[in-house]
C-alpha cells in the first residue's frame, strides 16, 4: 500500500518563503504518514511489506525535509 497524501514535493527553490511552506507542507505529510505507519504497524506487524513500503515512503519525506532546512540555515 502506498500512500498518496494528494501532495506533490519538488526540489526546494531558494526563495526562503517557498522553502517555509514547504517545510510546513512537508512537516504535515510526515506527521500524517508517521500517525498512518503506527497503526499500520499495531494492525500487520513490522515486517510487512505495506509497512515497509510506506516507512521507505516516510524515509524520502523526511530526507526532502532535511534537505529544506540544511538549504535555510545555510543562508
Amino acid at each position: 500500500m502506498i500512500v498518496d497524501t494528494g501532495k506533490k514535493i519538488s526540489v526546494p527553490s531558494t526563495d526562503l518563503t517557498e522553502n517555509n511552506r514547504k517545510k510546513e507542507n512537508i512537516s504535515e505529510i510526515i506527521e500524517e504518514m508517521r500517525e498512518q505507519l503506527v497503526k499500520l504497524v499495531q494492525e500487520k506487524g513490522i515486517s510487512d511489506s505495506e509497512v515497509i513500503v510506506l516507512s521507505q515512503c516516510l524515509d524520502e519525506y523526511i530526507v526532502q525535509f532535511q534537505i529544506i532546512m540544511n538549504r535555510q540555515s545555510s543562508k
